[in-house]
């Protein structure tokens, strides 16, 4: 029994040997990947606005300047830029404006990013019960506002003062409109 024994255990070394050599003799080979995510960006600027009063002013239905008087003025500068000098925020300023008195701005928004964008978002801040009552308000968008890199979308702001204005009174608001990532935004 000493003999099978100690045949049963050369015989076990000798299979854990052979075994344990075929794993040393054995070819392999790693592959090794380095990754990079280099993120685009979303950057929007104001690219060129113009008011349709270069004249005669423009009327609201119901109203006419017949005669061509230029009263009223519309004027659109740039009030805020970016780290970069990009135009981010316009005001607009109306002076001797008078109910029947309207006014389209147009709004030219260049996508100056990397990736393409669409509009998220348009609000209305700073506007009173007193300033919704003496002007409509209306801001006309493109049916769709997606823009990739380099392209321009535009928007129309009307702007009509209505007979609810008070003479010598000032009225203000504030626009803003919110681009995002256009896999962000539902709908065109």
């Amino acid at each position: 029994m000493y003999a099978l024994g100690k045949i049963f255990a050369i015989a076990l070394v000798s299979i854990l040997l052979i075994g344990f050599g075929a794993a040393l003799a054995m070819w392999s080979e790693t592959l090794k990947l380095n990754a990079y995510v280099n993120t685009g960006e979303v950057k929007v600027e104001w690219s060129d606005w113009s008011c349709s009063d270069i004249g005669a002013d423009p009327q609201a239905p119901g109203f006419n300047n017949t005669e061509g008087k230029d009263v009223a003025k519309c004027i659109v500068t740039v009030e805020k830029n970016d780290a970069e000098s990009n135009p981010i925020k316009l005001n607009v300023t109306i002076i001797k404006a008078y109910p029947g008195y309207a006014v389209n701005i147009t709004l030219v928004v260049d996508n100056i990013g990397t990736i393409p964008v669409k509009l998220l978002s348009s609000s209305w801040s700073n506007l009173s019960t007193a300033d919704e009552e003496a002007l409509n308000i209306t801001l006309y968008k493109p049916a769709d506002t997606q823009m990739h890199e380099g392209e321009n979308t535009t928007y129309i702001l009307e702007i009509i003062v209505t007979q609810e204005a008070n003479e010598t009174s000032t009225y203000s608001f504030d626009l803003e409109l919110t681009f995002a990532q256009w896999n962000e935004v539902n709908g065109p």
